[in-house]
């Protein structure tokens, strides 16, 4: 790590340091009068009580059946929606400034997860791509002062040709201290080589040998099935090339297995092949200006994404997806949400609220949306005292203006993001 590096990261723990140590005396506040949606799946509490304390949740139910303490700050939530922060269960940070790779620091790290945050993404687990300098930065996972969404990660991702050279990245990972393992067994539309099935179970096995899980990027419903009797413990990606069937959904609810659709990613490798439309989405350009986007409107680079034999096939293999995501939905299998953002093109924040619309458009409810990135999230991915509104749990939730029950699309319209308590400031 750089020495100007090391400066701003000891200078950024320090701040979260002293702010995260809260008197004993420190009051209560409570929200008042919204309606709750806790994240369980069940009916949303209405007329409701949030109260907090130090970053967690001290109580949450009716207004007749928790009190509000004498001493405490009130806010008033009337005719307000409050929900459990996002959770994107498979992002990327540090990499990508604009629309650019090659950047990862330690800045650039903070940067990122402060653009999540300011989406309402309060939680993100970055599968792939970690190096060093992301490991301290998840000292305030157990705080309740942050201005960015919680951190977890994977590591670099697990290749090798032989069992030795992937149990060797497996090795650098978990002296590094990473949270989850993470291997890619896909040929890239039969342009490169795929790990080995031979390589990947001996992978699987030794990362449970030491006690991590391990997701897999994925394409193929035939490697699916095999990864899924191999042991992965989380498919990252949708099943692309073909619908699945009585096999796959049996496997994957008696394994316990998340199931990641990612749809946005595949919008990504398209979309650009035209001017997008969310160009000029005002919700869009809160964090992302012209300046950055201009690249993508060159007619050059647009020609040449149409002409991507790779953009055509994901463009046709899309629906196959979508119409995946609803099959296994209907057929009580966990969808855990995530996108893949944080990679050049894929914008963070942004895409998290367009891969809940394109879920909607799958044919999920609002609430089955919302329980993927907050429950499910929270439990396939073993992320202790998050994804619902809890007592005990961290108080990490949305104040909305609308309800998102009645149209996922009304979790864009924030009134204020909250992490472990903490009011996130957010760009108007």
């Amino acid at each position: 790590m750089k020495f100007s590096a090391k400066i701003v990261l000891l200078l950024y723990l320090s701040m979260v340091e002293c702010k995260s140590q809260p008197s004993a005396d420190q009051s209560y506040t409570a929200f008042t009068g919204a309606t709750i949606i806790d994240g369980r799946g069940g009916e949303p509490i209405r007329d409701a009580v949030l109260v907090i304390r130090n970053g967690r949740i001290v109580s949450i139910g009716t207004k007749e059946n928790v009190g509000v303490p004498a001493k405490a700050s009130v806010v008033d939530a009337s005719g307000k929606f409050i929900m459990p922060g996002i959770i994107n269960a498979h992002g990327h940070v540090g990499d990508v400034q604009g629309i650019e790779g090659g950047h990862y620091s330690t800045q650039n790290i903070i940067d990122n997860l402060a653009t999540y945050a300011r989406y309402g993404i309060t939680t993100v687990v970055s599968l792939g791509g970690d190096q060093s300098e992301a490991v301290p930065l998840r000292a305030v996972n157990d705080s309740s002062a942050t201005q960015r969404a919680r951190l977890f990660i994977a590591g670099e991702v697990i290749t090798g040709e032989t069992p030795a050279e992937a149990v060797a990245v497996i090795r650098k990972n978990a002296k590094m201290g990473v949270d989850w393992m993470k291997i890619r067994v896909d040929d890239n539309l039969g342009t490169s080589p795929k790990m080995t099935e031979t390589v990947y179970r001996a992978v699987i096995k030794r990362s449970h040998e030491l006690g991590y899980k391990i997701a897999t990027h994925m394409y193929y419903l035939a490697d699916a099935k095999k990864l899924l009797k191999a042991g992965s413990d989380f498919l990252a990606h949708s099943v692309r090339d073909l619908p699945v069937d009585e096999e796959f959904i049996q496997l994957i609810k008696a394994k316990n297995v998340g199931y990641c659709p990612t749809l946005t990613r595949e919008l990504s490798t398209f979309v650009y092949g035209d001017t997008a439309a969310f160009f000029s989405d005002p919700y869009f350009l809160q964090e992302y200006d012209q300046a950055t986007i201009e690249p993508l409107l060159d007619p050059a680079s647009q020609k040449k994404v149409r002409g991507s034999r790779a953009a055509q096939m994901y463009e046709q293999q899309l629906p196959t997806a979508m119409a995946n995501l609803k099959t296994l939905q209907d057929q009580g299998v966990p969808i855990v949400f995530g996108t893949d953002s944080g990679i050049p093109k894929r914008f963070m924040g942004y895409f998290e609220q367009l891969e809940m619309e394109m879920m909607a458009e799958a044919g999920l409810t609002p609430m089955q949306i919302i329980k993927s990135a907050t429950k499910n999230a929270a439990e396939f991915m073993n992320l202790k005292d998050l994804g619902t509104l809890s007592k005990g749990h961290w108080a990490d939730f949305l104040i909305l203006d609308a309800d998102p029950l009645a149209d996922i699309r009304n979790v864009r319209k924030i009134s204020g993001v909250y992490i472990g308590g903490e009011k996130v400031e957010r760009k108007n």
